[in-house]
């Protein structure tokens, strides 16, 4: 048995159908409030980079007294002597290994 939704022997049907709409409405969806902080933070994001991307550089591009050759360079300095504590110096050959029994 098949079920026949113009049957009008149905027992599951309305006795007095209403002859009214159905006013229900489908809600409506609405943007998340996430997409529009992810898209404010890309936004700005973005304008930083080309803010500082386009942005003059910080140093001055006319030469100070700083970086001429106005004077010239100090010589390195000299290592100092190794102090003199009279040790013996090491063997030129290390001692032979013991023999394996």
């Amino acid at each position: 048995m098949t079920y026949d939704p113009n049957n009008p022997n149905d027992p599951n049907r309305p006795l007095n159908p209403t002859s009214e709409p159905d006013l229900r409405t489908t809600p409506l969806r609405r943007p998340s409030w996430a997409a529009w902080i992810a898209g404010i933070a890309v936004f700005a994001i973005a304008a930083f980079a080309i803010v500082e991307w386009l942005d003059e550089p910080d140093t001055d591009p006319a030469t100070t007294a700083s970086t001429t050759n106005s004077e010239p360079a100090l010589a390195p300095a000299t290592p100092s002597p190794p102090a003199d504590n009279n040790a013996t110096p090491a063997p030129v050959t290390p001692p032979a290994a013991p023999s394996a029994q």
